[in-house]
């Protein structure tokens, strides 16, 4: 019963802190948009050497082509092979593909797991709960390999040691004794990670002459899930918005009701910039800065 408890517990911080972290996202202030082209959007011919509807004279009559299907793309290839990576910091990409793909096929392994936990025991486990030991099996040494290989790699490399923080070594070391103990628990009991899932799914829950790995393993699971909300690790799904809303999104305000509401709720905030050349302080609205030619704010009243 503690151990069902326990992730119980650890689920709902999970969902809770996830759910209150996107609402805080959505309900933040129009961003400022980057328009680093090239965007996967538009035409194929602009998308290649990163051109814009605005090269177009009287842009602003003509409709804008856009296609979400190339952005699909684009975050498909850099999901499943990081692009981002390989292109820019390759010594690392080989150990950051590692730890992704560990966690990917340890969530799929676990979800397999489920289904089969669900089906009548019948002694004979067939093709799923092969599929489901050796998603685990393999998702625990990519993910073990890949943490070693990143937590070495922030140890000795000059481009990282300059900003490796604690907590960056924490969280690797967090999610590398996941896939240790993971890989432990693959040869603890009978069926290994069938069971103990079999086990958490049951009711009662009876763990108590489980081997001490799976404990281990469990607490560890619980632990990272009611931790993940609050890290940075959750660029998982706010990648969205830095990708779609800020880096891709070109669209005219002007054709867009709620960006125009949005960026005229920005203008009647404060100006709190401190700079010799511009109103601070809180006294003087963006709207008053951007309409005084000298980007004073009626006579720089700060």
């Amino acid at each position: 019963m503690l151990a069902r408890l326990l992730i119980s517990v650890a689920l709902f911080i999970f969902f809770a802190g996830n759910a209150i972290r996107l609402m805080k996202t959505l309900r933040m202030p129009a961003h400022l948009r980057w328009e680093l082209y090239p965007m996967p959007k538009g035409p194929q011919e602009r998308q290649r050497y990163g051109g814009s509807y605005f090269e177009e004279s009287d842009w602003w009559t003509k409709p804008v082509e856009t296609s979400h299907r190339s952005e699909v793309a684009f975050i498909v290839k850099e999901v499943l092979l990081l692009r981002g990576v390989w292109e820019n910091f390759r010594a690392l990409w080989l150990w950051s593909w590692l730890l992704h793909w560990g966690l990917y096929l340890y969530v799929i392994a676990t979800l397999l797991g489920m289904v089969e936990a669900y089906l009548p025991a019948d002694g004979n486990p067939g093709t799923l709960h092969t599929a489901v030991v050796y998603g685990y099996r393999t998702s625990c040494f990519l993910g073990l390999a890949g943490a070693i290989g990143l937590v070495v790699m922030r140890g000795l490399h000059p481009r990282l040691r300059a900003f490796t923080t604690r907590l960056g070594i924490f969280d690797l070391s967090l999610l590398g004794s996941i896939f240790a103990t993971g890989m432990m628990s693959l040869n603890a009991g009978a069926t290994g990670f069938v069971h103990m899932v079999r086990n958490l799914l049951e009711f009662p829950v009876f763990l108590g002459r489980s081997p001490v790995v799976w404990h281990v393993h469990l607490i560890l699971v619980a632990c990272f899930l009611a931790y993940f909300p609050f890290t940075h690790m959750t660029h998982a799904y706010m990648k969205y918005f830095t990708w779609h809303d800020v880096r891709w999104d070109d669209s005219p305000s002007s054709r867009n009701p709620r960006a125009a509401i949005a960026l005229a709720a920005n203008l009647q905030r404060k100006s709190s910039w401190a700079a010799p050349h511009i109103a601070s302080g809180n006294t003087v609205a963006w709207s008053e800065v951007v309409e005084d030619p000298n980007g004073n704010g009626v006579g720089k009243r700060a």
